[in-house]
């Protein structure tokens, strides 16, 4: 009993072990024939069609005859991507090129006085000895160093003629390095003066061979110069440059075109060095010389950063104070500008009593303000601007004014209340004098001349001096009898009908010449305050829908900012943006985009407002 037991035991673990042995040889190859198949499809997909593969194990063989390295290279790196790269086992065999790669030849020369350094590959049948007899004797007793190598290749056409060449232009460089190949030389050099430049450029085109391809990079140090000067006398009769200082030739040439635009017409000299006190040198001298040609005359004097103009006697003071203001408005921020304008000489030789200092602002029936003449500083300057722009409107002020320290005391109080003064007004101007505020222009108010006394009688008080002269137009006055809502909509969009509002392109920015356009509808809207708009933003298809919708919102907004500036309540006015969505026209012609690209007015009801937006509606399709 105890005999078969153990008997049976023994064949139960022969037949498990068996068992074992199968179903583990089995798992290999179902291993090796997945891995393999997986390698061969990546190197077929590839175009390794002359790879073959074979598992053994988690072992993968690579054999066969590869077309060149690179080709073997890549099928290591495909089946790299399948297995890891342990695994696999590289048999393969490169076949070898017949073909004989020739040589590159190339000789660099580098050259400072008496030292020179020669590098590269040359062919042997030139003669090393050649090349070193010819920079020893062109060092004259200095350092030749010798990197060279050589082989025995064939020598490539062009090679002899461009290194003669080279060596040659050696010659005459004392500073250089020459790069020589078959197909071109290179002549990189520093010569003593802009003189010596031209002369070499010259004469190395003179001794190129035909057929050579010559490159020359051939440069003059610039000096320093200190100080940076420009000075112009403009007289009646000449145009005389009497210095000149620029710190490239671009910029020489750009400063020599405005000397010749406002009259130079002998021979220009402008230096180039080095020490520009700003990049913007060149800006503010042809500025500088546009505002003393606008001036009929005068001397101009640059000396660095400090720009002095002394205008011809014959300018007013009224164009005087218009074109120096604009001059410091525009010159770049380093630059200071000290502008006078000469007394003139009355008939008997006396001096004639100066102009008086006066500040103008004007109204343009468009909307446009012009500020000119003086204030008092930097500061209030800048405080006058911002108060116009906060009356009418950022994009609607031009101020050129000038900085005239020595005005009286209180100027600022008369500027500011002649620009209230003017805000109340369509189109018409201030003059601010020390001894008075004149104003004059047109209205739509019947009682503007009570409305504009009283402002300066406040603003100005009993010490103050000024003169009104201002009329309201019959055409302008707002009407007894209100319009209903639709017949204000139907006006805004009549006007918008004959003129849509203009933008500058890919920009929310109001063109001025759209600025009448606001005025008419900010008109139609005080005849009926209480109604409520949506002002609408289109543009047409082209550009992506996000940023359409973006723009269009973003235009309809800067009308709203716009009638917000005309002093339009704004309580039942709201934009609204709708990008592409809702065209006019067809987009696939210039003429639909146009008239898709729009402002609108859309009258808003109660049956409009609980109207569902389409692109609010939630309910399932």
């Amino acid at each position: 009993m105890h005999r078969t037991a153990l008997l049976f035991s023994a064949i139960s673990f022969v037949l498990i072990a068996a068992a074992s042995f199968f179903l583990a040889s089995r798992a290999v190859e179902y291993i090796e024939n997945a891995t393999q198949e997986s390698v061969d499809k990546a190197l077929l997909a590839s175009g390794q069609n002359w790879a073959t593969t074979r598992a053994d194990g988690l072992v993968v063989h690579l054999t066969g005859l590869a077309p060149d390295e690179a080709a073997r290279l890549q099928a290591l790196e495909i089946m790299g991507q399948v297995i890891d790269t342990n695994r696999i086992s590289d048999r393969t065999t490169v076949l070898q090129s017949s073909e004989i790669v020739e040589p590159r030849f190339s000789l660099e020369v580098l050259r400072n006085l008496d030292r020179i350094s020669l590098i590269g590959l040359i062919p042997e049948r030139v003669g090393r000895t050649f090349i070193l007899d010819r920079a020893a004797k062109i060092a004259d007793g200095g350092t030749v160093t010798d990197m060279l190598e050589s082989t025995e290749h064939r020598v490539p056409s062009g090679w002899a003629r461009n290194l003669d060449f080279g060596l040659q232009s050696l010659e005459r460089l004392p500073r250089s390095k020459i790069s020589i190949t078959p197909d071109a030389v290179r002549v990189t050099a520093v010569t003593e003066s802009p003189e010596e430049q031209a002369e070499v450029e010259k004469a190395l085109l003179a001794a190129k061979p035909e057929g050579l391809k010559l490159i020359m990079d051939i440069s003059a140090p610039r000096p320093v110069i200190a100080p940076f000067r420009f000075r112009m006398r403009v007289t009646d009769s000449s145009v005389e440059l009497q210095a000149c200082s620029a710190d490239t030739r671009a910029s020489r040439d750009r400063i020599l075109r405005a000397v010749r635009k406002a009259g130079g017409e002998q021979k220009l000299i402008c230096d180039i060095g080095l020490g520009v006190p700003t990049s913007e040198w060149d800006q503010a001298i042809i500025q500088a010389i546009q505002s003393l040609t606008q001036l009929g005359g005068g001397t101009l004097d640059v000396t660095d950063s400090d720009i002095s103009l002394v205008a011809n006697d014959k300018a007013s003071q009224t164009q005087f104070d218009t074109i120096v203001g604009a001059l410091e408005s525009t010159l770049p921020e380093l630059f200071s500008l000290q502008a006078v304008l000469p007394p003139k000489i009355a008939t008997d030789g006396s001096q004639a009593a100066a102009e008086t200092p006066e500040f103008i602002a004007t109204r343009s029936p468009e909307g446009l303000i012009q500020l000119r003449g003086r204030i008092q500083s930097q500061q209030a300057k800048e405080s006058v601007g911002v108060f116009a722009q906060a009356l009418f409107g950022a994009d609607s002020v031009d101020n050129k004014t000038r900085i005239d320290p020595e005005l009286p005391d209180g100027w600022p109080k008369r500027v500011f209340a002649g620009l209230e003064g003017l805000a109340e007004l369509r189109h018409g101007a201030v003059i601010v004098q020390p001894e008075e505020v004149s104003i004059r222009g047109i209205s739509a108010k019947p009682d503007i001349t009570t409305i504009v006394s009283k402002l300066f009688a406040v603003r100005l008080g009993s010490g103050d001096e000024y003169k009104i002269n201002v009329q309201h137009d019959p055409k302008l006055i707002e009407k007894d009898n209100p319009l209903d809502a639709r017949q204000c909509e139907a006006q805004i969009n009549a006007v918008l009908g004959e003129q849509q509002i203009a933008f500058a392109p890919g920009s929310s920015t109001i063109e001025a010449s759209s600025q009448g356009v606001l005025d008419a509808i900010a008109d139609i809207l005080r005849e009926c305050p209480d109604t409520a708009f949506e002002i609408e933003g289109h543009t047409d298809s082209q550009g992506r829908d996000e940023m359409n919708l973006s723009l269009s919102q973003q235009r309809a907004d800067a009308v709203l900012s716009g009638l917000l500036a005309r002093r339009i309540l704004i309580s039942g006015l709201t934009a609204k943006g709708f990008g592409e969505t809702q065209p006019l026209a067809d987009n696939d012609t210039e003429e639909g985009r146009a008239a898709n690209r729009r402002i609108a007015f859309r009258l808003v009801t109660e049956e409009t407002t609980t109207t569902t937006d389409p692109e609010e509606d939630t309910s399932d399709e």
